[in-house]
């Protein structure tokens, strides 16, 4: 499908913008206001055409998603001098609402305001000038540095040549874990510590010694917004050799992140025990937004990468925004496989109203399958394997409907991914083991298994033949892993770190480029 972004009218225009909501609702997933850059910064999980506008009595801006809904509780953040307060809330069932209040006498040039699209599920709204003092009573200055470089997202990358160190920093993911530093070369032994002077000031600073950062990161590249982390600043330093430093600015209910070497690059995870889905995405909740009726002048809302323009007039509905991936950089110890088109369908174990086994200190199976399924796919992704997923979230799924899922998608491999469990009187039970129904999937059951092994030291417990439903009924290879128990002495303690979690997941997904690498 060809995608288009609308440029909205101008600030003088009084009619509504008009926009095409996407088929699918959004969901506002973090927002918060920068003062110090002046900025409101907004992400969903889904694709938006914000529309925005002035109001009066009091003045202040508002800017409505579409077909988004607010994801949570409502909530207001107190900000302080022209800006009085910044909150969220649910306008109507199918719109969101963003208002940013002045101070009462403050007044603005609406066309100095610019909502500008980052990516099509993240925006920013500009302000001009200074809003951090009020009215009448401004403060000189204070003398603190100002960022070289401000972008909408916040984030900042100096200095980066990408050459003359043991490792490159090429880009920053996301992962069912916490964060994964994507580094070509020798990955450093990172340190990190942390500052700060209040709840709402705290920061983690990250050295990676000889390292470089890639000349193709940027910015808006860097993940901010998930896991408390507000914003991302990559300096390469004028060291010999060059060194990088990334400080990272964390909301309230950020945990003290740990920093870890792989093969990958370094990975941030938090201290272990403490799950990655109790770490919020958004900063701490409060009030409902009042209705707003009156309508004002509307204020431009410009697309991601583009200047402002005169106003056009769509003459076909604008579709939903599809945004290239970037070009991943591929693990070092990962196989390499043939350059054919090749389908793996990742199948994580259980979800939803289904925790699946329940073990030592109440570990959910799905808690410990669910990151490592999302990491192995992202691994294959890498390696440029076409990876089909029968969930990405945390939803009850039936055992038929995984099965459609994996034949409709025409699959080459389908890999189921658990967690074992037997009575909590039997702790001494540990180890991995791995099934396959049919002989096709024998191979592939067996490359999994000898790179667990070989990855964890766990026990051996086998490869095996059952007749699990959703490796009997798959039309293409099948095996099911079983990655640990969640009852075992030795395993839990395992399966709860995300550490851990880390090197099952390199491991299965080595099992499965390894069975490609050797023929379908």
């Amino acid at each position: 499908m060809v995608s288009r972004w609308l440029v909205s009218g101008t600030l003088g225009a009084v009619a509504a913008l008009v926009v095409v909501a996407p088929a699918q609702a959004a969901t506002l997933q973090y927002w918060w206001f920068d003062a110090q850059s002046n900025q409101l910064i907004f992400t969903t999980d889904g694709s938006v055409q914000p529309t925005a506008q002035m109001l009066a009595n009091p003045t202040r801006v508002v800017v409505d998603l579409p077909n988004t809904q607010l994801g949570g509780s409502t909530r207001r953040q107190s900000v302080g001098g022209n800006v009085r307060e910044v909150r969220a809330g649910q306008f109507d069932a199918q719109t969101t609402r963003l208002v940013i209040e002045f101070a009462p006498g403050y007044s603005l040039d609406p066309q100095a305001v610019r909502v500008q699209g980052v990516r099509p599920n993240q925006w920013v709204v500009q302000l001009p000038g200074s809003t951090t003092n009020a009215p009448g009573n401004a403060a000189p200055p204070t003398g603190e540095a100002t960022p070289a470089t401000i972008t909408p997202s916040g984030n900042q990358v100096q200095g980066n040549t990408g050459t003359g160190a043991a490792a490159t920093l090429n880009r920053v993911t996301t992962t069912g874990d916490g964060f994964l530093l994507h580094m070509s070369g020798t990955a450093p032994r990172p340190t990190i510590r942390f500052s700060g002077n209040g709840p709402d000031d705290q920061v983690a600073v990250l050295d990676l010694p000889n390292t470089a950062v890639a000349t193709t990161l940027r910015p808006s590249d860097l993940p901010n917004f998930r896991y408390s982390i507000r914003t991302w600043e990559v300096v390469q330093q004028e060291t010999n050799p060059p060194s990088t430093r990334i400080t990272l600015r964390l909301a309230p209910g950020s945990p003290q992140w740990r920093a870890l070497s792989n093969s990958s690059g370094v990975v941030l995870l938090p201290p272990s025990g403490v799950p990655i889905s109790s770490v919020p995405d958004e900063p701490p909740p409060p009030t409902p937004v009042p209705p707003v009726s009156e309508v004002r002048p509307t204020v431009p809302v410009l697309p991601p990468g583009r200047p402002a323009t005169p106003p056009i007039r769509p003459t076909t509905p604008p579709s939903q925004v599809t945004v290239p991936p970037t070009q991943p950089t591929a693990p070092p110890a990962m196989p390499s496989i043939p350059s054919q088109r090749v389908v793996v369908v990742i199948d994580p174990g259980h979800g939803g109203r289904d925790p699946g086994a329940v073990g030592i200190g109440g570990l959910q199976e799905k808690q410990v399958i669910f990151p490592i399924s999302l990491r192995v796919a992202e691994l294959l992704e890498q390696q440029g394997v076409v990876v089909v997923m029968t969930r990405r979230e945390d939803i009850t799924l039936d055992l038929q409907s995984r099965v459609d899922i994996a034949n409709r998608a025409r699959g080459n491999i389908f890999v189921s991914i658990h967690a074992n469990a037997i009575s909590m009187s039997r702790p001494d039970v540990n180890g991995v083991e791995t099934y396959f129904a049919s002989e096709s999937g024998r191979r592939l059951a067996a490359a999994i298994q000898s790179n667990m092994l070989a990855a964890t030291g766990m026990r051996d417990r086998g490869v095996k033949q059952a007749r699990f439903f959703v490796i009997r009924h798959t039309n293409m290879p099948a095996a099911l892993v079983e990655v640990g128990f969640v009852t075992g002495a030795q395993d839990a303690p395992r399966l709860a770190d995300p550490a851990w979690r880390e090197t099952a997941a390199q491991a299965i997904a080595r099992g499965i480029l390894q069975y490609i690498q050797q023929g379908l």
